[in-house]
């Protein structure tokens, strides 16, 4: 205790001396201190903008700084972002983002006070601030879908669609829909900026291929930037399926009904056939009668219109338009052009490239075929049949080199092997006639100088081979027929008509007839009547009796074909070109069977065979 009191009482007198002491203050040694202020005056320039305002970047950008101290010292410097950048002195360099996230550049700065004191001479005072800037990475290009589509509207014309986009950043300027008008066939563009329509009617698209297009403007929020997206719209329509655009119900030979389908939307038709007929239907009279196609083929028999509502018929050919999708009769077999036939032994033969194929004439399903020579573009074969001695006749021209080679071989009783061949035939040995009482005609060039030669009609003997007689034609361009029976030769010179009765070795003419009002064009014995021929001209067919000499019956209108098998007599209608009909007549020429539209000058070998009208893969059966 005694001691604690001891060190009181010194310490109080310590402390009183030295308050009652003065001291001179000298300059040299003593400097007064300035305390720090509050803040301190510092200038960041980076690129014109003010701290916590926002930068945007929608591109690699380069942002320049400086910074003025007021004269302190800088004693530590950062830049940071959370951002992929490049920092450089005095440069900052910034890579998009796009995705409109806003980041902190910040500038953390430590600065000498400059007081004075021994905290700022070994560094311990000092200045420290931050500095922060708005950095916006801004998405230019929106991700956004309009998804333009087809419906149809209450008043059934065709209503686009499209959803209201979705911005992340940015809002809507305007819609543009462009197409093509099917009146006009101009481009049209309609303008659309109010942000509530998301529909578009067109009252002229009816049917067929057609592209929308719906463009989409959009701005951005942040920064003067404007872009569009596109977005397309194609109709469908049943032209791009598979099945028949039409509908075809055969009525009869002469007359169908065409129909075709709804086209989906708010519209009108037209027909136009190939002869100009022309058929108006609204919207639900989708099937018109019309006549059928002509027989073989019959392209471009009619086209259909799909017209807008408030197109003018008149303009039709403006209008979306398709052409039928059958175009004949088409089928495909081959059934092989009769030639000749054998009605007693049911078969017809074709020849087709150096073979002789052998049909069924109740089916016309194909028995055999048999191999002749090979065929090439010059030759020519020629064939005839007797169906009561069975004998067939086959006379071939050929060329080979250097000299060409004519054969006539009669085969006996359909047995094609070891023919009895005859000599010294001709090229000109055409046409064939081999008859039932085992004669057998052809026609042949005998030069008479080195300009002029006549037309000879040569009978042989077809068991043996040998001449029988040659009767001088009228003229080198005449047509010869000869009667099954070999009792009758028509010798036919374009008006006029010689008729032969043929006795033993000579031909007696019985009949001779000048036409003064038209020209013949076809002679013909009937193919089921020896007595009857007939003769066609371009305005009428008649079949005269060569025992009575007289005409037996006629019909206004061109011959086209006797059928071997029925009788019946094919003609064109007398308005044939107007009406494009052929009619089929009974074998007496007295009785209309049926008639069917046709095309004369297509095809080139039409054939009438046992009720089939038949032309190189098409054919039509008449006798339903």
């Amino acid at each position: 205790m005694k001691n604690n009191n001891t060190i009181f009482y010194l310490l109080t007198f310590l402390v009183i001396f030295l308050y009652s002491c003065e001291y001179e203050k000298d300059i040299v040694y003593i400097k007064e201190l300035t305390p720090p202020k509050d803040s301190v005056e510092l200038d960041i320039e980076l690129s014109h903008v003010l701290p916590n305002n926002t930068i945007y970047i929608y591109e690699y950008t380069k942002l320049t700084y400086t910074i003025d101290s007021k004269g302190k010292d800088i004693l530590d410097f950062k830049i940071s972002i959370d951002a992929n950048a490049e920092i450089h002195e005095n440069s900052i360099y910034l890579y998009p983002l796009a995705d409109n996230s806003v980041r902190k550049l910040t500038f953390d700065i430590q600065l000498k006070t400059h007081t004075g004191s021994m905290a700022d001479i070994l560094g311990y005072e000092k200045y420290v601030g931050r500095y922060e800037y708005n950095i916006k990475f801004v998405k230019l290009g929106e991700n956004f879908k309009t998804n333009l589509r087809g419906s149809k509207s209450e008043e059934g014309y065709l209503q686009l669609n499209w959803d209201t986009p979705v911005f992340d950043n940015a809002e809507l300027v305007k819609y543009e829909l462009i197409y093509t008008d099917d009146i006009t066939k101009q481009q049209v563009k309609h303008i659309i900026t109010d942000p509530k329509q998301t529909s578009f009617v067109d009252e002229n698209y009816t049917w067929g291929y057609k592209t929308y297009e719906l463009h989409t403007y959009y701005k951005n929020k942040d920064v003067d930037y404007e872009s569009l997206k596109f977005d397309y719209f194609r109709p469908e329509y049943y032209g791009f399926k598979d099945e028949p655009r039409f509908n075809y119900e055969f009525l009869d030979n002469e007359w169908m009904n065409v129909s075709w389908g709804d086209t989906g939307y708010k519209c009108k038709y037209l027909i136009v056939e190939s002869d100009g007929t022309k058929t108006e239907c609204d919207q639900n009279q989708r099937k018109v009668k019309m006549q059928r196609f002509r027989f073989p083929f019959d392209y471009g028999r009619f086209k259909l219109y799909i017209l807008p509502l408030n197109m003018p018929y008149e303009d039709y050919e403006k209008a979306v338009s398709f052409d039928c999708d059958l175009n004949g009769y088409h089928t495909g077999k081959d059934y092989g052009i009769p030639h000749a036939w054998n009605i007693s032994k049911n078969e017809y033969y074709n020849l087709y490239n150096g073979d002789l194929r052998v049909f069924s004439i109740s089916n016309f399903i194909k028995k055999k075929e048999l191999f002749l020579r090979e065929m090439s573009g010059a030759d020519l074969i020629n064939i005839s049949v007797s169906a009561k001695t069975s004998q067939v006749a086959i006379y071939k021209w050929t060329l080979p080199m250097p000299i060409s080679t004519s054969e006539l071989f009669i085969y006996e009783n359909n047995n094609f092997a070891n023919p009895f061949r005859i000599e010294n035939i001709t090229r000109q040995a055409t046409p064939l006639f081999l008859c039932d009482n085992y004669t057998l005609f052809y026609c042949d060039l005998f030069w008479l100088s080195i300009t002029d030669y006549e037309r000879l009609c040569i009978v042989l003997d077809s068991r043996t081979g040998s001449e029988i007689f040659r009767q001088k034609l009228q003229n080198r361009d005449s047509q010869i027929t000869v009667s099954a029976d070999g009792k009758y030769l028509c010798d036919l010179y374009r008006t006029h008509l010689i008729i032969y009765e043929i006795q033993g070795d000579k031909a007696v003419q019985i009949y001779s007839h000048t036409n003064t009002d038209y020209r013949y064009l076809v002679c013909q014995f009937s193919h089921i009547n020896s007595k009857e021929l007939i003769l066609g001209g371009d305005p009428e067919t008649i079949i005269f009796d060569v025992e009575s000499l007289t005409t037996k019956s006629s019909v206004k209108g061109k011959f086209l074909q006797q059928d071997p098998v029925t009788g019946n007599i094919a003609c064109m209608d007398e308005d044939y070109n107007n009406n494009h009909l052929l009619n089929l007549y009974d074998k007496t020429l007295t009785n209309k069977i049926t008639k069917i539209p046709f095309n004369y000058f297509m095809g080139n070998s039409h054939t009438l065979f046992n009720s089939l009208l038949m032309s190189e893969g098409c054919d039509v059966d008449l006798s339903l």
